[in-house]
């Protein structure tokens, strides 16, 4: 007998989520969007996450000691001077790019790999290459160094690379300890779902005043867009500190995975 393979789709996301106002409220506008309806509605909504199942913990271990830093020696002061990029939200999100690389590499790259695959693979390249490389020439034609820009532009993408490095080891460690989690990038995306057991949302942070500290912050969060669901979702938050060691991959410790694992699997048996 063939083994059956795990996948989540997008239609499994929408089942699941868009159950509240709130939720097709955004899933509306995102649809309506004349910068995301063209490529980035029917690419998001024809992802399937098949791959990223099959990674372990060890996988992710693996990744974390061979990858090459992402940021660099780019300054903290230096990259976060380019407000324009700072800011900078690409049609496609990096979330979608990054779970595209796994699924067709069928591989959680380095960051080296990961680089080289947005400069070689044409839809990555539209994704996320082209979009990035025209946001540093117009930061340039504004009078921004070259340097500046592009060291910008590095600790942009290199962070949100670092993000999901984060969350692909708690998912592979939770799904080590049998439990069903799953990911997909149109929740993540769409309704701030970073990953979710059954009706348990959960969410992975590091504390940064500038995007979400204690709940608060500019990132809507996923509690406000489900509330009001039937029968309720309920939220877990994995919430870590800022990392101490600059050129180190910054992970959850082994106790902030025990807890989850704990919290998920009480929220099954409730």
């Amino acid at each position: 007998m063939a083994m059956m393979i795990l996948c989540t789709t997008a239609q499994d996301v929408l089942d699941l989520f868009n159950v509240t106002n709130q939720a097709n409220r955004v899933l509306t506008d995102w649809r309506g969007d004349r910068s995301k309806a063209p490529a980035v509605v029917p690419f998001v909504e024809a992802h399937q996450t098949e791959f990223l199942y099959q990674l372990t913990p060890a996988d992710v271990e693996r990744v974390c000691r061979s990858t090459n830093h992402a940021l660099g020696e780019v300054k903290r002061k230096v990259a976060e001077s380019v407000k324009d990029i700072v800011d900078w939200h690409p049609d496609f999100a990096f979330m979608h790019v990054l779970h595209y690389a796994v699924e067709a590499l069928h591989e959680l790259p380095t960051w080296q790999r990961f680089f080289a695959f947005i400069q070689e693979d044409e839809q990555a390249v539209n994704m996320l290459w082209l979009p990035s490389q025209a946001e540093i020439h117009r930061a340039v034609a504004k009078g921004v160094p070259e340097f500046d820009a592009k060291a910008s532009m590095r600790w942009r993408v290199g962070n949100a690379y670092y993000s999901f490095l984060r969350e692909i080891y708690v998912v592979a460690h939770l799904r080590a300890a049998g439990l069903d989690v799953r990911m997909h990038p149109l929740a993540d995306a769409l309704f701030r779902v970073d990953f979710w057991c059954g009706r348990k949302v959960c969410s992975l942070l590091v504390k940064n005043a500038k995007f979400h500290k204690d709940g608060q912050g500019r990132k809507r969060q996923p509690s406000e867009i489900l509330a009001g669901a039937t029968p309720p979702f309920t939220f877990h938050k994995i919430q870590l500190e800022r990392a101490s060691r600059f050129g180190v991959v910054h992970l959850p410790s082994p106790d902030h995975i025990e807890v989850s694992v704990r919290e998920l699997r009480a929220a099954i048996r409730s």
